[in-house]
């Protein structure tokens, strides 16, 4: 379970302070997707990246497994990263040099996923419809293609927490649908918890929760 308690964000323009996030308050149960709306600017990114672990907080909490998360700590905020958070991003973040395969293994760290010839990273890829495509590099498939590539590098190691900022962004309404029913069916089967940042309100309806961000203000919004 995640849990943020009365998260604020401030930054300086100049002399004055601009306040992004305004008091933030939320949790995410295990087997949920919940998708954060709003408009450019809003503070959605800045969410995320804090619970991520990437920027911090000026004031509040974020509660992960019942664990408190340090932002004074850099090596557990490390740690935090490798073992617990899967990051799905919209530009994909793929290595062009590495195959479909390597881009995947190259962050896996868990002995579990490592044996047997990384059987565990080949099922995932299968169960994406990506298994013949394991050689290929990401300059030879479709940005659905490799988006599915994004979200297994979010999954292996079995990361209970997956990070998505706008996933579908460069997606058709095809591939896009496909790309949310990929990730809803593996927090489901797994017990995971996904946090979808998206503009989509196609994307939305596929999620248990939908919030609205508003001026760094975050509201829950009715199904």
């Amino acid at each position: 379970m995640i849990t943020l308690s009365n998260i604020k964000k401030y930054y300086m323009d100049g002399y004055d302070r601009i306040e992004v996030l305004k008091g933030v308050s939320f949790s995410v149960r295990e087997g949920e997707m919940v998708a954060i709306m709003g408009r450019s600017g809003s503070g959605k990114s800045t969410l995320i990246n804090i619970i991520g672990g990437i920027i911090s907080p000026d004031e509040g909490n974020v509660l992960i497994d019942e664990a408190y998360t340090d932002y004074s700590d850099e090596r557990a905020l490390l740690k935090l990263r490798r073992e617990k958070i899967g990051f799905v991003f919209q530009d994909f973040a793929l290595i062009n040099k590495k195959t479909v395969l390597e881009n995947i293994t190259f962050v896996v760290r868990s002995k579990n996923y490592k044996d047997n010839k990384y059987a565990k990273v080949k099922q995932l890829i299968k169960d994406v419809g990506m298994a013949e495509k394991t050689d290929k590099y990401p300059f030879q498939l479709s940005n659905g293609e490799r988006q599915r590539v994004a979200i297994v590098r979010a999954l292996v190691d079995n990361k209970k927490v997956i990070l998505a900022d706008e996933p579908t962004g460069a997606l058709d309404s095809e591939n896009a649908e496909k790309i949310i029913n990929i990730l809803k069916k593996k927090v489901k089967e797994d017990d995971r918890i996904a946090i979808i940042v998206t503009h989509d309100s196609e994307v939305a309806k596929h999620c248990d929760k939908i919030y609205y961000m508003d001026y760094g203000i975050l509201k829950e919004k009715a199904l």
